[in-house]
């Protein structure tokens, strides 16, 4: 399973797909500015929603390759426990990976036998994460992020530090909640710290506290650290 490949084993993905040598992919730092700042301090303020998701769409201000290699490492070795454990064990279920980044959560989704949709912005990170699932031969659907979701579809919703990254978390939210089934469950993990060059933006972290917590807590049970199911409707 993706979940228990090694970092070489990551490395040697990322060269076939790249073009690149094992040598000089092993030569990219993890997590180092390079590799993890989205934009410079440019950056309009106030900006817009277009200017935000330009971010995800160019990635101008970093190394792609060495934001890849991060992304691949982080999507295995730093992520919650209990999103490691649901991957896991979620089997033959309708699937969402909302913002899919590089395609690890998808593919292990995918690997158990689940019927799998990608959600992010269409761009070469997509692109990449679609490559990865294609080579392994697995099958799923790519939504990109500012299309209509369907409504009550998916028994399982996967949203992992990504609703920091967008415009207006609580619509994103409404989305997420409205696209999945009552009684299905929804990992989520909001980061509140702001790192605004690495894409936590002040406004969002703001916006996601004021409202986007009390709406999670209105629509959804809370059943562990960071998982919930949503409430059937009255």
């Amino acid at each position: 399973m993706i979940l228990d490949e090694t970092q070489r084993d990551r490395d040697l993905e990322l060269a076939a797909l790249s073009g690149m040598s094992l040598k000089e992919i092993e030569s990219l730092e993890i997590c180092a500015p390079s590799s993890i700042r989205l934009y410079d301090d440019a950056l309009p303020d106030p900006c817009s929603k277009d200017d935000m998701l330009q971010i995800y769409k160019d990635y101008q201000w970093l190394n792609f390759k060495a934001y890849l290699r991060t992304l691949m490492h982080t999507s295995v070795e730093r992520r919650h426990p209990e999103l490691l454990q649901l991957l896991r064990r979620t089997k033959g279920k309708n699937c969402l990976d909302f913002g899919s980044g590089v395609g690890t959560h998808a593919i292990a989704l995918c690997e158990n036998g689940n019927i799998v949709t990608l959600l992010d912005v269409s761009g070469p990170l997509a692109e990449f994460a679609r490559k990865r699932l294609v080579t392994r031969g697995l099958s799923f659907t790519f939504i990109d992020a500012e299309e209509t979701l369907p409504s009550s579809a998916f028994d399982v919703v996967i949203c992992s530090d990504v609703l920091e990254h967008t415009y207006n978390p609580v619509a994103e939210l409404h989305r997420i909640l409205e696209s999945l089934k009552e009684g299905g469950i929804l990992h989520i993990l909001v980061s509140t710290m702001i790192k605004e060059t690495s894409g936590h933006f002040r406004e969002s972290i703001g916006r996601w506290t004021r409202k986007g917590e009390p709406l999670l807590a209105e629509r959804c049970e809370r059943i562990s650290a960071t998982l919930y199911r949503k409430h059937a409707r009255s």
